[in-house]
């Protein structure tokens, strides 16, 4: 397994419907959630899905999207 991590930035209902299609196909991702309210930014949110893929390697693939 892979274990990969994704970074999501919730400015737009397309961000939104991307970090969704993820979940769906990954449920048990593991959220972390970065808003105004906890010292992010001024606006939107900044999420963190840290997941397994199903591939066989042991390896760490991070990729973000803006």
């Amino acid at each position: 397994m892979t274990r990969k991590i994704k970074v999501f930035s919730l400015y737009s209902h397309d961000e939104i419907e991307s970090l969704n299609r993820l979940l769906k196909t990954h449920s048990k991702a593991k959220l972390t959630y970065m808003t105004p309210a906890n010292g992010y930014g001024s606006g939107g949110a900044l999420v963190i899905a840290d997941y397994e893929d199903d591939e066989e390697n042991d390896e760490v693939e991070v990729t973000e999207h803006d």
